[in-house]
């Protein structure tokens, strides 16, 4: 697997160590499948019940026609949260992989808010990109909007044949008060509507092309990772 020019040491993890992860944390397996579909792009999505909470957790997989570094500078973009992130407002990057986030609420629910830290690792058998999120203090209150009580993401975007990009989506947002059987319902959608946006979105024109440099901008451990030859830039 080739390396894209310019890029540093990445922090890797090996395939066993990403099926310890996740099979050892919250996000672990036992997901019930909500929707599957046939075609290749079709969404897969899922849900699960988690320990201590009455939030479910949500799980959507499909496969893009767009090289990863088209997925990660759509993700990285933070001007483009809204058009793809599921009720996501606004996106402010930080600095130490962090970024504030605003959330759009749906009644009764309240405008939510967050800030996020985000780790990105890669499996060097598969290259697979792993970019795991979760909330952090360190932002303060801000009128109008309610700091989420937890939440957890995860992206993994795997390299395919051909330029495609397989991309696995988990989340958990817990938005705190008694929301809790409307944030399910809520967050029954993120994984259809967010996985459709970033399709989209990594597909047009304007990410196509994309460059090392717009990935890196939100996130720097990227630097180093290798591509195979269909997923680098012309």
């Amino acid at each position: 697997m080739s390396k894209v020019t310019g890029w540093t040491r990445p922090v890797r993890v090996s395939a066993l160590a990403v099926s310890l992860m996740l099979s050892a944390g919250s996000m672990a397996a036992d997901w019930e499948t909500v929707n599957e579909g046939k075609a290749r792009t079709d969404i897969n999505t899922y849900e699960k019940a988690m320990k201590d909470s009455p939030v479910k957790a949500f799980r959507g997989v499909t496969e893009v026609q767009a090289p990863v570094l088209s997925v990660l500078a759509v993700m990285a973009d933070s001007s483009a949260c809204a058009d793809w992130l599921y009720q996501c407002q606004s996106l402010e990057l930080r600095d130490n992989d962090q970024a504030y986030i605003r959330f759009k609420g749906i009644w009764p629910a309240k405008d939510r808010d967050a800030l996020i830290k985000t780790q990105a690792t890669q499996n060097e058998e598969t290259g697979a990109i792993t970019l795991a999120s979760h909330a952090v203090d360190g932002e303060p209150e801000h009128e109008g909007y309610v700091r989420v009580a937890a939440l957890e993401d995860q992206f993994v975007l795997t390299p395919l044949d051909n330029g495609w990009t397989r991309i696995e989506f988990e989340t958990f947002i817990d938005p705190g008060g008694n929301v809790s059987s409307v944030a399910n319902v809520i967050s029954h959608k993120a994984p259809q509507e967010t996985l459709q946006g970033l399709r989209e979105m990594a597909s047009s024109d304007s990410y196509q092309k994309a460059t090392l440099e717009q990935a890196v901008k939100r996130y720097p451990g990227l630097k180093g990772m290798g591509l195979p030859q269909s997923h680098q830039p012309e």
